[in-house]
């Protein structure tokens, strides 16, 4: 049986009652993060998933709402003297992390764990159960990042864990449905983006026979009017601390 916790569900602005992005995986093998969104610490903590029992940290990209919490966490796990090996994979520029890491006088040579800091390419050749799609959600930052001659790569991504009843598909952040095509076939559960992309989008997500839709990140005004007035089978908006389970 794969579960799945939300720890964050926050739209990308703070808000009063939520966390910012971050989803808890334990599969038959592995407990996996999804994002470091502010916050994630303190519901690891609580949820008595600190310490050693975290296999691998995954980050879809590089927006404050999915990455702030990580340099926390790292630090979180320091202190708390982990031992076990981990391994962040990171959507480009693996050195970004380290580099921010020793500016703030956090140096993996202190650790008492080895710690990696991969591409998320090499996701699935080493996690088992791991599948991923680009998408394309920081497509639109080509202008800012030739006018400040910066190395930003607009690399994002979606992905899917399978589980022996069923996989999960974590959109992350993206503009259309449509990037997820490659994920989606024959999946059990999907957390989605309901803020970012079309209404009409997510609605026709109701037709791949999905089990459930979880509506994450916020819900965008159009979309939350259309359920209102015809609630769909299977959709939920996404619930943090609620234990899920494939």
């Amino acid at each position: 049986m794969m579960r799945f916790i939300i720890l964050g569900s926050g739209p990308g602005i703070p808000v009063e009652d939520k966390n910012l992005s971050s989803i808890y995986v334990h599969t038959e093998e592995l407990a996996l993060l999804l994002d470091c969104g502010e916050g994630c610490s303190r519901k690891l903590l609580q949820l008595g998933l600190s310490g050693d029992h975290l296999d691998a940290v995954l980050i879809s990209h590089y927006h404050p709402d999915h990455i702030a919490g990580l340099f926390m966490l790292l630090q979180m796990l320091y202190l708390e003297n982990r031992r076990k090996a981990l391994t962040v994979f990171v959507p480009e520029d693996p050195r970004f992390i380290l580099d921010t890491m020793h500016r703030m006088y956090t140096f993996e040579s202190k650790f008492a764990f080895d710690l990696q800091v991969k591409l998320i390419t090499q996701a699935p050749l080493e996690l088992p159960g791991i599948s991923i799609a680009p998408t394309d959600h920081l497509q639109s930052y080509s202008p800012q990042i030739k006018a400040l001659n910066v190395p930003n790569e607009m690399r994002s991504w979606a992905i899917r864990i399978s589980g022996n009843h069923g996989d999960l598909v974590y959109s992350a952040d993206i503009n259309s449905t449509d990037c997820l095509e490659d994920l989606l076939d024959g999946a059990h559960s999907l957390i989605v983006d309901a803020l970012h992309p079309n209404a009409g989008q997510i609605l026709e997500l109701h037709e791949l026979g999905l089990h459930r839709v979880i509506l994450n990140h916020g819900i965008s005004p159009e979309l939350a009017a259309l359920l209102d007035s015809e609630p769909l089978p299977g959709f939920e908006i996404a619930q943090e601390d609620h234990e899920y389970q494939i």
